[in-house]
């Protein structure tokens, strides 16, 4: 659910930003674009030509909390460099096998 709620705020979002950029020009389509709040505001004060975008950013703000789900527990985290140095950050002691 996340991300077809972050595929939905995305296209809300640039939808939105066209019609800023058509109607009120750069700075209001740049606002538009880079802080949330604006892109409601706006969506709420030009709501006869916003209606779908609108719903569209809402939508996608409910479906996506803000954190993406994480799948896996602690053994997922041990990835990279960090793995393949046997555990330890590179340059630092390793304990005595055996």
């Amino acid at each position: 659910m996340y991300f077809l709620g972050a595929v939905l705020l995305l296209a809300g979002a640039i939808w939105m930003t066209v019609n800023a950029a058509r109607k009120d020009g750069a700075l209001a389509a740049i606002f538009c674009f880079i802080c949330g709040f604006y892109t409601l505001y706006y969506g709420i004060k030009n709501f006869a030509e916003n209606k779908v975008p609108l719903i569209l950013f809402v939508a996608g703000l409910v479906l996506s909390p803000g954190v993406p789900p994480r799948h896996g527990g602690p053994e997922r985290r041990r990835h990279g460099l960090i793995a393949a140095s046997g555990g330890g950050l590179p340059g630092t002691p390793q304990p005595a096998v055996g």
